[in-house]
This record gives structure tokens, C-alpha cells and sequence, in this order.
């Protein structure tokens, strides 16, 4: 273990326990040492890697607790402080997974983020100006090999097994995507905290909604749901939506979400989203775009129907529900609704449950 110790060179001791099966336990005496330990990123050996995990009593040595990887992922372009003014890179770290640290000692934006090594890596966000529009945002990993084909990083294109030498191949995915790895850097490190979504007072209804856009092909959905005092399943839609705007789609979503909650009767709404603009343009701390002006007046004559509003921001890990179902309008083709207690749609039953468990995410704020 000498070379990962010289890689890490921790100021302070640590011991090694052999767990088995290609799992060690690392015990620093300092936690900045495990600190930089972790933003240090995965030390990748050729085609082997050394993933690190934070310990927790009920972590399991097996493969299924190592499917994150912790990769430094460049925003070219993009200056610290323009970000950290207007709060976007938090909403960026957390599109992509946990945030662990940033790092701008280079005068570019670094960020260091626990990913899916089994699912495609996201190869551009959506970043808003804080005006209701955005621009595309290229993203660079610093990883020494990346698959073409399908985007992920734990092969190369010869060896996936879904690419077809005849076809075009053609998937976005290139060496423009990759960058080389540094290793002097000054980061600094998130916050943790845990949130939870959490039942309304009695008497009254929760709303959860959400806007997603995938990619530049005008695909975007909606989606969002109610709930009663008791946590339990009222009312939930999915609806594809024609923008490239997010800020469009979460202001059609909570539109479509009053106006189900008008239709079902309810008095005192509660209003979450993990859109910061959208609440304050719903909440009249903000003038609306042009874009999203007709469907902000509609949402404000549905809301003089309740005898009580109020609205507030949560964190996406708090908003999960809505999340998901808006992810489903992408995909769906036509409006969809379950307005059934005993029916919602099966992909949203397990974040119902914890919802309804008050299970705490952890979330790391930077």
C-alpha cells in the first residue's frame, strides 16, 4: 500500500485492514487526511481502479456499495465566481451526483463528484443565468479511458458490448470529453446535511413538482404530485412539454399541479419545487420571462382559488417524487395521470415509501 499512501500523503497516521475479496479499510488518524484522501478522486491503476467510500456501520463489502466513483469533472469556461454568485454550482454537482469538493485554484472550475460508473456519464448540463435562460455547458472528466459508444468509463468502445462496427457509432461521446488528470489541487470541501421530504400540517396538501429538459432536442416533461397531512398519495401527472427551457417546464409543471389541486377540492396547498427561480417568480419575488409570462399569470388567477398558499424551495434530494415523474413526461408520448390512492404509477412506489419513511438523504452542499 505504499503507493496509494505516497499518493495520498497523509500528515498524520493511517491503518490498512485487509477486509477480502479486494476490500481494504482505511483508518486516518486526521479527518482532513481522509478529506483530501477522498477529493483526491479515484486512483485509477491502467484498467483497475481504487474507489473510496465513507464508512458506515451497515456498508457491506460487496460490489453493489462500489458502483460510485469519485471523478474530477472540468467546467471550461465557466469562472468561479460568476458560479459561486449566482448558486448554480451546486444545482450542477448535484445533476451529476454527490458533490464532494471544488476546486479553482487554476482560475477554472473544478468539481470533484461521485458517479454511476454504471450508467452513461453526463456530458453536458444546462446552466442558468438566473434570468430564466441558460446555455449548454460541456463537461470534461478527468478519467484515463471512456467508452465512445455507450459513455461509460469502465471500458473502452472495442469492448462494449452494445457497439455494432457497422453502425455510424456516432453518439456524442470523444476525446473532447476527457481531459488529463491533475493532481495539485487546493479544494474546497461541502458541507453535509440531510433532508427529507416531510408530510404538510394537517388540513392541509402538499404539491411537489418538477421540470426536466434532456438534451437540445426540445424533449422536456413535467411532472408532480399531491399528498395529505397523513403523507398518503392523492393525485400524481406526467406531461411531455416542447422546450429547451427547464425554467418553461418546472412553471408548466406547478401550473398543471394547481390546477389538479383546484379540481380535487383542496383548500390549503403547500407548494415545494428544487427550481429557486420558479418559487420566486410563484411567490411575486421575481418579475417572469416573456416565455413563461402567460403560464405565471394563469398560476397566480388558480391560486387566489385556495383559502391557503405557500410556497417554498427544497433540495432536489427532498423532491425526488416529482423528480421522477417528470423524468416519465420526457418519455411519455401524451398527458398522463393516476388519480387513484392504490394506483400510482409502480416506478414511484419506492420514493413514496421513504418519503412516507421520512428517510434522510445525505446531500453534500458546496
Amino acid at each position: 500500500m505504499g503507493w496509494i499512501m505516497r499518493t495520498w500523503r497523509p500528515r498524520k497516521g493511517v491503518r490498512v485492514t485487509v477486509l477480502g475479496n479486494n476490500f481494504y479499510l482505511f483508518s486516518f488518524d486526521l479527518e482532513e487526511d481522509f478529506l483530501r484522501a477522498w477529493a483526491r478522486g479515484t486512483v485509477f491503476m491502467g484498467k483497475q481502479c481504487l474507489v473510496v467510500r465513507r464508512w458506515h456501520p451497515k456498508l457491506e463489502g460487496d460490489d453493489r456499495n462500489m458502483c460510485c466513483a469519485q471523478v474530477w469533472i472540468r467546467l471550461s469556461g465557466l469562472h468561479y465566481q460568476e458560479l459561486l454568485s449566482s448558486k448554480i454550482i451546486s444545482e450542477i454537482a448535484s445533476e451529476l451526483g454527490q458533490a464532494i469538493a471544488i476546486d479553482s485554484s487554476d482560475g477554472e472550475v473544478s468539481m470533484c463528484v461521485e458517479v454511476d460508473v454504471n450508467q452513461p456519464l453526463v456530458m453536458e448540463v444546462m446552466v442558468e443565468d438566473g434570468m430564466g435562460g441558460g446555455v449548454w455547458q460541456s463537461l470534461q472528466y478527468e478519467i484515463p479511458m471512456l467508452c465512445f459508444n455507450c459513455g461509460r468509463m469502465d471500458h473502452q468502445k472495442e469492448e462494449c458490448v452494445n457497439y455494432d462496427p457497422r453502425g455510424d457509432g456516432d453518439h456524442g461521446y470523444g476525446p473532447h470529453n476527457m481531459a488529463p488528470m491533475k493532481h495539485a489541487r487546493e479544494p474546497v470541501f461541502a458541507s453535509l446535511r440531510y433532508v427529507s421530504w416531510r408530510r404538510p400540517c394537517s388540513g392541509w396538501v402538499k404539491l411537489n413538482f418538477d421540470g426536466a429538459v434532456k438534451g437540445r432536442s426540445q424533449r422536456g416533461g413535467a411532472g408532480g404530485l399531491l399528498r395529505d397531512a397523513e403523507g398518503e398519495f392523492v393525485i400524481a401527472f406526467a406531461t411531455p412539454v416542447a422546450t429547451t427551457r427547464s425554467l418553461f417546464a418546472e412553471v408548466y409543471a406547478f401550473r398543471e399541479g394547481l390546477e389538479l389541486a383546484v379540481e380535487c377540492g383542496v383548500e390549503y396547498l403547500w407548494i415545494e419545487g428544487d427550481s429557486r427561480i420558479a418559487i420566486e417568480m410563484l411567490n411575486g419575488w421575481r418579475e417572469a420571462e416573456a416565455e413563461e409570462k402567460a403560464l405565471m399569470v394563469d398560476s397566480r388567477n388558480l391560486m387566489k382559488r385556495f383559502k391557503g398558499v405557500t410556497a417554498r424551495h427544497v433540495f432536489r434530494e427532498a423532491n425526488q417524487s416529482a423528480d421522477h415523474l417528470a423524468n416519465l413526461g420526457v418519455e411519455a408520448g401524451v398527458h398522463q395521470e393516476w388519480r387513484s390512492r392504490c394506483s400510482p404509477p409502480p416506478s414511484l412506489l419506492p420514493l413514496l415509501w421513504r418519503d412516507l419513511a421520512g428517510c434522510l438523504v445525505p446531500r453534500l452542499v458546496l
